[in-house]
C-alpha cells in the first residue's frame, strides 16, 4: 500500500510574504471549518506585474494560472479589470487562517511581532502603502484602533520606526511612518520591493 503524498509546506520566504500580504490585500478563505484553507490574491490591472510576481512566489501551491475578471467598485459604482489567482486548499494555510481570522473577520494577530519580518513589511507596504509628503502611509482602515496601535508598537520595537496614528474617520485609522524614519524604512524594505512597485518609495 502506497503512503499518501505529503502535503506541501510553506517555505520561509513564502511565510514571510504571506504574513506581510495578509496585513495588506491578501486573503485566506475556508469553505467550512473542517476544510483546509486557501489563499486568494487579487490586484487591479495596473499592478499585473506585481500580481504575476506573487503568483510566481506561490505557484507551487496553485493548480491554475492567474485569471482576468471584472470587479465592482461599490463606492463609485464602476467596474474595473482585475487579475486574480487562488491556491489549492491546503493544510499549510490553516494556521494563518486561524490567527488572522479567529472569528471570520481579518484582524492583526496578537503574535504579529513574532511573524512580521522586513521582507513581510515590504510586501505589506507594496500592497497598502504609498509615500505622502515625506511620510509613508499604510492604509490600515480595515483594522480596529487597538490592532493599529499594536502595529505601531511593532514597527517601533522591531524595526525602530517612528510612526503615528492618523484618524481617517471615527472608526478608521492609518499609520504614518514619519519623515525622520524614512531612511531607515527604505533601507529595510527596498531590497524586497518588486521593480514595478518602487514608485511607492520615490
Amino acid at each position: 500500500m502506497k503512503s499518501p503524498n505529503p502535503q506541501p509546506a510553506l517555505s520561509s520566504i513564502q511565510r514571510e510574504i504571506l504574513v506581510g500580504g495578509l496585513l495588506g490585500d491578501l486573503s485566506i478563505y475556508r469553505a467550512k471549518v473542517t476544510h483546509n484553507a486557501r489563499l486568494y490574491v487579487q490586484q487591479g490591472s495596473v499592478h499585473k506585474e506585481y500580481l504575476n510576481h506573487l503568483y510566481s512566489v506561490f505557484q507551487n501551491l496553485c493548480s491554475s494560472e492567474p485569471k482576468w475578471s471584472l470587479s465592482l467598485d461599490k463606492r463609485s459604482n464602476t467596474t474595473y479589470e482585475t487579475l486574480r489567482f487562488n491556491s489549492r486548499s491546503l493544510p499549510c494555510f490553516n494556521y494563518y487562517r486561524d490567527v488572522f481570522y479567529p472569528e471570520g473577520v481579518k484582524i492583526v494577530p496578537a503574535n504579529i511581532g513574532e511573524l512580521l519580518t522586513a521582507r513581510g513589511l515590504a510586501y505589506w507596504s507594496m500592497d497598502d502603502g504609498y509615500k505622502d509628503r515625506g511620510n509613508f502611509r499604510l492604509a490600515t482602515q480595515s483594522f480596529s484602533r487597538n490592532d493599529v496601535l499594536l502595529l505601531i508598537k511593532l514597527l517601533k520595537d522591531n524595526f525602530s520606526l517612528d510612526c503615528s496614528l492618523n484618524t481617517v474617520k471615527s472608526t478608521q485609522y492609518r499609520i504614518y511612518v514619519r519623515a525622520n524614519s524614512m531612511v531607515q524604512f527604505r533601507a529595510l524594505v527596498s531590497p524586497y520591493f518588486h521593480p514595478s512597485m518602487l514608485y511607492k518609495l520615490q
